[in-house]
């Protein structure tokens, strides 16, 4: 059993001797808490042919344990106030609630019993299998989506990390239940597991609850299961899809932001100048991405840029949405206004992206999932998890040439270039990013 000292004020983070992690974040200034059972495993974990079974299985674990009905599951959760979820990403799912503070070891036993005891029956697992089918094709005939979607490939091209999270519909409608329990065994195992909790709780008697819940959750067979997963490389195609019943064209281009040297700068620190940069860019009315293409050129309505990332990797995205005939322009005033950040940051906007970035960091700090969830993120990303005041100072402290760096670093890959809509071609999308590259030189 894992002790604290009583009233421990501070982030907890203990590893037990099977390797999972515990995660507690006191936030005693709030009366909710949210508790998570995050694993490091994703659609990056699949092949073309088990694509989509970690999305299924999300949503197969709340039909069932070994005590409880899919009744009693959703019942339990709500005769508490408390608001269940779950989600799957590229390299990680999670599992959690939000309820009070004093419910949270109630919302911990109840969350491990859906990650460690779920038995996946067979009648329940037919019906869901046809509504995350009717999901899959949902994606598959939005054209935002199907943009986002076909940025992945065209960053990635065949590696896993380009499959889309939700599968194809050839494979979820062939799932079996002997396909779920394998996926379990084989990914849902101590290492990659963290048991989190963030809000105002009795910190010392939920981590002793999660040591005593999670002492027996099996480890790997493989040696490597606790070792940082190679990054998937870096491909950047151009790729396009027509859709013939709408007007407008989702453009979605993407560029790699490749790590810091560890001589440079510390992880934490690089992803907040990555972050800056895409504030600085894309992030408000006032960046100069929005201001130039929206209310100087009137060239789209939508228009914003963001760092993507997950534990290994990171990617400067700017989205926009067009028309055929101002789709040239658009892509060229983007392009112009990229290359002007890697050649000087204006004091001004850093000013701005920086109080952007700081104000998001306090209040995702007001609110017990965001939190929570922040923390995990960093945990799976840098091994540590950065306090708030700590985060905000860095941020403070970070120069104006190291977002200049970024901008230039990442402007030295061809672009991922994905879009969908009215008019989209293979052909154009190519001529588009040729135009990028050769903005560039």
């Amino acid at each position: 059993m894992v002790r604290l000292p009583a009233k421990r004020a501070t982030i907890a983070l203990h590893t037990l001797p099977n390797g999972v992690r515990l995660l507690a974040i006191p936030m005693p200034h709030v009366q909710s808490a949210s508790v998570g059972v995050f694993l490091r495993v994703g659609s990056r974990d699949e092949t073309p042919v088990t694509n989509g079974i970690g999305h299924v299985l999300e949503h197969m674990a709340f039909k069932g344990t070994t005590t409880r009905s899919v009744q009693a599951i959703n019942l339990d959760a709500e005769r508490l106030g408390a608001d269940v979820n779950a989600f799957t990403g590229k390299d990680t799912t999670g599992y959690f609630m939000t309820g009070l503070g004093r419910h949270a070891e109630h919302l911990l036993r109840m969350t491990a019993d859906i990650v460690l005891n779920s038995t996946f029956p067979d009648n329940e697992l037919q019906r869901e299998l046809e509504v995350i089918r009717q999901e899959a094709i949902e994606y598959e005939e939005d054209p935002q989506d199907s943009s986002s979607e076909l940025l992945d490939r065209a960053i990635w091209g065949d590696d896993p990390m380009g499959m889309p999270v939700i599968g194809t519909v050839g494979n979820i409608e062939g799932f079996t239940r002997n396909d779920l329990v394998w996926h379990v065994q084989s990914h849902y195992v101590a290492e990659k597991t963290v048991v989190a909790a963030a809000g105002n709780f009795d910190v010392e008697a939920w981590v002793a609850l999660a040591g005593e819940l999670f002492a027996a959750m099996p480890p790997s067979a493989d040696l490597s299961a606790s070792l940082p997963p190679a990054p998937a490389k870096y491909v950047g195609h151009a790729m396009a899809r027509r859709f013939t019943q709408v007007s407008q064209v989702f453009l979605n281009i993407a560029y790699p932001l490749a790590p810091a040297r560890q001589d440079e700068m510390s992880q934490q620190r690089w992803r907040l100048a990555a972050s800056l940069a895409a504030n600085l860019f894309g992030g408000g009315m006032s960046a100069p991405l929005v201001d130039r293409v929206r209310e100087q050129l009137g060239l789209a309505y939508t228009a914003h840029s963001t760092m993507d990332s997950g534990d290994v990797w990171a990617n400067f995205v700017v989205h926009s949405v067009t028309t055929p005939d101002k789709l040239d322009a658009l892509v060229t005033a983007t392009g112009g206004l990229l290359r002007a950040q890697a050649t000087t940051i204006d004091p001004v906007h850093l000013e701005r992206a920086k109080n952007q970035l700081t104000v998001s960091r306090v209040r995702a700090g007001e609110r017990t999932y965001a939190t929570m969830e922040q923390a995990v993120e960093e945990l799976f990303a840098s091994g540590t998890v950065t306090p708030m005041a700590e985060a905000i100072a860095m941020i403070d402290d970070i120069r104006a040439e190291e977002v200049r760096a970024v901008f230039e670093r990442m402007l030295a890959n061809p672009p991922a270039l994905a879009m969908t809509g009215k008019g989209a071609s293979a052909r154009t999308a190519r001529q588009l990013a040729a135009g990028l590259v050769a903005g560039v030189r």
